[in-house]
């Protein structure tokens, strides 16, 4: 019985979200606003409490929905790593939906927008429950298609560019994931393709044909690397900011970004498995790719002025963090990879909430448009504040946890050791990983980055807490940084559907990065079993 909960967080929001569609529930009044915003809560409450019923109490064996063909079947299963993408959507989406009635009050087209929000929260939760790859690779397609009206949604000429590039690199990146998922069926030891710690390839088949394999690997990590924002392929993420805020925060946080290096990690541990894959050359190709992303992605932070696009080559640097985790191919590398997603959506997600929390409270998107609103909005700063410094890494903060669980990894990976944690990080034994020198290469790179990101987060918060004041317009530079506070327009903190996630996600963020141990102990159990 247990088991046919396992498609209720899937199929409920998206027969959901497609009976909003098909109700063509209207926005005429405060009573069609009301209707919505209920149906949309309930629909969201009931499919988080769902999830969380099955981690408190298990599942059972997996669930097979319903075969395709021969070993074919879309199959369902809450195994460890799953618990972890699982419970993150079940405990970020009722909180963004929140913000989201507030922020898109006065917008038109309100029902389209909640329909395919509410059904974006099924196929995440089917990548998240998918127990074997077909599943997550048809979830993974249908992820494209319900997120794209969402970025389209403000009808805008640069939103139907930006719908346009998301659409054509998501189709491109499925086409490489599919040849993956056409080899691991070909090269599978089980006939199937069920996600089994430590890979399902046949390694004896695989050796006469391992440097084919090796080319399908590097192809389907591009691939699945599209939606995490690999370079050169992470394009479309940038543009994405022309969606409302909160559907920019799910993008970048939860839905789609994390969904990319979720599947890749499935991919690595489970399917392919890291005994065929470590030291080769493919490792060195991925694990160069990551890192080349981290610097490249914290760079063009620093130069972006628009305070949403500046926030998304943010997630385009982060995303390879976890990559680079990945492409470790140890059990250390694992467990910190899944240690920064989930700390890196609290952060992001908090961050996005800010900016659209002032969009929405003063229009501004510039970051040279901030001064002195640290003291006007000083609810949503405070939140800035912690999510900044958690993503510079300071300590005290849950972004020094993770990545310093990547940087010990990146040694213990580097020097081949069997090195281990204290008990504040992940305590596994590390595996043999790529070349020596490619590790402390990425070692090197997470500093630099943290040193982009404190530039590029402190900039934002100086302005806000220490604005530059003249006497007189003076224009100043970028446009009147230096202009008189006098006979400015006030301005104040949202309301307290917009306030309440960002204090909610602050606090976990402190949480997070004072008592770590028990999350870091689950991922060191996950990361030592698929590792």
């Amino acid at each position: 019985m247990k088991e046919i909960l396992l498609a209720v967080p899937v199929l409920l929001p998206i027969a959901g979200g497609a009976g909003m569609l098909a109700m063509h529930l209207g926005t005429g009044g405060k009573n069609d606003d009301r209707r919505l915003m209920l149906l949309t809560a309930g629909l969201v409450a009931v499919n988080s409490l769902v999830i969380f019923w099955l981690l408190r109490f298990g599942t059972g064996a997996g669930l097979v929905l319903f075969r395709l063909f021969g070993n074919l079947t879309v199959r369902f299963e809450l195994d460890p790593m799953g618990r972890v993408f699982a419970g993150l959507i079940a405990f970020l989406w009722p909180f963004a939906t929140l913000y989201s009635f507030e922020y898109m009050k006065h917008e038109e087209r309100k029902p389209t927008f909640f329909a395919y929000y509410v059904m974006t929260y099924g196929v995440t939760s089917g990548i998240a429950l998918a127990g074997n790859l077909v599943t997550m690779y048809l979830c993974y397609e249908m992820l494209t298609l319900v997120t794209f009206p969402l970025v389209l949604f403000p009808m805008t000429k640069e939103a139907k560019r930006a719908s346009r590039r998301y659409l054509y690199y998501s189709i491109g990146g499925a086409a490489f994931a599919f040849i993956g998922l056409v080899f691991v069926l070909s090269f599978s030891r089980t006939g199937n393709t069920d996600f089994i710690p430590g890979g399902v390839l046949n390694l004896e088949a695989g050796r006469a044909q391992r440097n084919l394999l090796l080319l399908v690997y590097v192809l389907a990590f591009f691939g699945f690397g599209v939606k995490a924002a690999l370079f050169p392929l992470h394009g479309w993420l940038p543009k994405a900011t022309v969606a409302p805020t909160p559907v920019t925060a799910l993008l970048h946080a939860v839905a789609v970004v994390k969904s990319g290096a979720f599947a890749i990690l499935r991919f690595t541990y489970f399917s392919y498995g890291t005994e065929f894959l470590r030291g080769s050359w493919a490792q060195e190709i991925v694990m160069a790719a990551t890192l080349a992303t981290i610097v490249f992605g914290s760079t063009m932070a620093v130069r972006e002025i628009h305070w949403k696009r500046r926030l998304a080559y943010s997630t385009v640097s982060n995303l390879s963090y976890i990559l680079f985790g990945a492409a470790m191919m140890s059990p250390l590398g694992l467990a910190a990879a899944l240690s920064h997603l989930a700390v890196h959506a609290f952060m992001k997600i908090c961050s996005f909430f800010c900016a659209g929390a002032v969009m929405h409270q003063t229009g501004k998107t510039q970051v040279y448009e901030l001064d002195g609103l640290g003291k006007e909005m000083p609810v949503t700063f405070a939140c800035l504040t912690v999510a900044s410094l958690s993503l510079m890494g300071i300590p005290l903060f849950g972004g020094f946890i993770s990545k310093w669980n990547l940087v010990q990894a990146a040694f213990a990976c580097g020097s081949r050791s069997d090195g281990m944690m204290s008990e504040s990080a992940i305590a596994l034994p590390a595996a043999a990983g790529a070349g020596v020198w490619l590790p402390y290469v990425g070692v090197a790179v997470i500093l630099y980055s943290a040193l982009m990101t404190g530039i590029y987060m402190l900039t934002v918060l100086v302005r806000a807490y220490f604005p530059k004041v003249a006497v007189g317009d003076t224009g100043g530079e970028e446009g009147g940084n230096c202009r008189s506070q006098e006979g400015r327009t006030k301005f104040r903190d949202p309301g307290w559907m917009m306030l309440t996630p960002l204090l909610i996600f602050a606090a976990v963020i402190l949480v997070l990065g004072l008592h770590s141990a028990p999350l870091m102990r689950l991922l060191a159990e996950i990361g030592g079993e698929a590792g």
